[in-house]
C-alpha cells in the first residue's frame, strides 16, 4: 500500500516538473539590441545634415544646357514631311521687342553664352549651318513662340530674340532672311539652326549643312532715309511691286543715266569704293558681306546669270560691310522691275534704296 502512495507521489512531481519547464519563456540571445528596423525616435538620426537645400531656390546665375536639343537626324531627315505644305518664301522684317528673358547668359557645357540685349549692327558671322525639322515642329521657342518649320526662321547662339538675319549660303550665292526666334545650336561646330523652309530655299536640305554667312538686319531704321554712306544698311522692309516674268530683262538703256559707259567686262563694272556711288540715284543692294571674296563670288554669279546687269553692278565698302548694290537707276518703277527680278531668279534679297 505505501508502495503505491510512494509510486503516486513520484508520478504527480514528476507532471508539475514537466509543467513548471514548459512555461517557461524561450531564451533570449541579445536581449540589449532592439529590432534594427524599427529605431526609436531617440535613435533616430537627425533630420537637420541639410541647411544647404533652401539656399538653392536662392541662387541667382546663368541657365544651364548640357545638352544639345537640336540633332535629331536618323536615316533620312525629311521622312513623313508632307511635300504639299506651301512653304513661306519670304518675310518682311519688322522692329519688335526683344524678349528679355532671352538676354540673360546661358551656360552650355560649361561654356558661358551672353546674348545680346539690343539690335547692333553691322554683325556678321561665317560659319556652317544646319537645320531642323519635324521632331521640334510645334514646339515652343525660346522666345515663346511655337516654331513652323514651314516659315522661314532659325535659331542662333546670341543674337537677339526675336531679330532679322540675312542668311547666304557661300558655295552657291543663294540668300534668304529668316526670324530668329529661338537659341542653338548647341554641341555642334554650328553658328545657325535654319527652320525647314528656310534650309529648302539655301539648297542645304540635301547636304544637312552648309558654309554660310550670317548678317543681323538692322529693324531700327523704320524708314529709308538717304544714308549718309553709300553702303550702310538702309531700308529693310520689301517693297511690294507686280510680279514680272523672270526672262523679262531690265532695260540697261533706260536705268542708266547719262554718261553711263556702255557694256563692260565684269570686272571694271564691279566697281569697288568707299562712297562712290552717285547722288540722287535709286539703288538695290543685293547682298552685305563681311568678307569681301563672298561679294566678289555673288557678283560674279549676278553677271553670269543676268548679263545685262553688268553696267550696273558695283561694290562698295564702307569700312566694315563689302555690299552688291545695282544701279544706278532713273525711277522707282525700274528699280522694282529689276528688284523683282533679282528675287525670282537669283532668290536674292533685293533691297531698294535712295542716295
Amino acid at each position: 500500500m505505501s508502495f503505491n502512495l510512494n509510486l503516486a507521489a513520484l508520478l504527480l512531481l514528476s507532471s508539475l516538473l514537466a509543467a513548471c519547464s514548459s512555461s517557461m519563456p524561450p531564451r533570449q540571445t541579445s536581449p540589449a539590441q532592439p529590432p534594427a528596423s524599427k529605431p526609436t525616435p531617440d535613435q533616430r538620426p537627425s533630420a537637420k545634415p541639410q541647411p544647404a537645400a533652401p539656399s538653392a531656390p536662392t541662387v541667382i546665375g546663368p541657365r544651364i544646357i548640357n545638352i544639345d536639343p537640336k540633332p535629331e537626324f536618323e536615316g533620312n531627315a525629311t521622312d513623313g514631311i508632307d511635300p504639299n505644305i506651301p512653304l513661306e518664301t519670304t518675310v518682311t522684317p519688322r522692329l519688335d521687342p526683344i524678349v528679355k528673358s532671352t538676354t540673360k547668359p546661358y551656360i552650355v557645357n560649361g561654356e558661358t553664352i551672353s546674348p545680346m540685349t539690343a539690335i547692333s549692327t553691322p554683325f556678321s558671322q561665317t560659319g556652317h549651318a544646319s537645320w531642323y525639322g519635324k521632331k521640334f515642329h510645334g514646339r515652343k521657342t525660346a522666345s515663346g513662340e511655337v516654331y513652323d518649320m514651314f516659315k522661314l526662321s532659325a535659331a542662333h547662339k546670341t543674337l537677339p530674340l526675336p531679330s532679322y538675319a540675312r542668311v547666304t549660303n557661300l558655295s552657291n550665292g543663294k540668300s534668304v532672311i529668316v526670324r530668329v526666334n529661338d537659341r542653338g545650336p548647341f554641341g555642334r561646330p554650328r553658328v545657325i539652326d535654319l527652320s525647314y523652309a528656310a534650309a529648302k530655299q539655301l539648297d542645304i536640305i540635301r547636304h544637312g549643312s552648309s558654309q554660310v554667312e550670317v548678317s543681323l538686319i538692322d529693324t531700327t531704321q523704320s524708314a529709308p532715309a538717304a544714308p549718309p554712306a553709300a553702303s550702310e544698311t538702309v531700308q529693310v522692309t520689301r517693297e511690294i511691286v507686280q510680279s514680272v516674268s523672270a526672262t523679262a530683262p531690265v532695260s540697261t538703256n533706260a536705268a542708266a543715266p547719262a554718261g553711263t559707259p556702255p557694256a563692260a567686262s565684269p570686272a571694271t563694272a564691279a566697281n569697288t569704293s568707299a562712297n562712290g556711288l552717285e547722288a540722287n540715284g535709286i539703288y538695290i543692294q543685293v547682298g552685305a558681306f563681311g568678307q569681301e571674296e563672298n561679294a566678289d563670288r555673288l557678283q560674279k554669279r549676278i553677271a553670269n546669270s543676268i548679263p545685262e546687269t553688268q553696267t550696273l553692278l558695283n561694290k562698295v565698302y564702307n569700312g566694315k560691310l563689302f555690299q552688291v548694290v545695282l544701279g544706278p537707276y532713273p525711277d522707282h518703277a525700274l528699280a522694282a522691275q529689276a528688284a523683282s527680278q533679282m528675287r525670282d531668279q537669283l532668290q536674292l534679297p533685293a533691297l531698294i534704296f535712295s542716295r
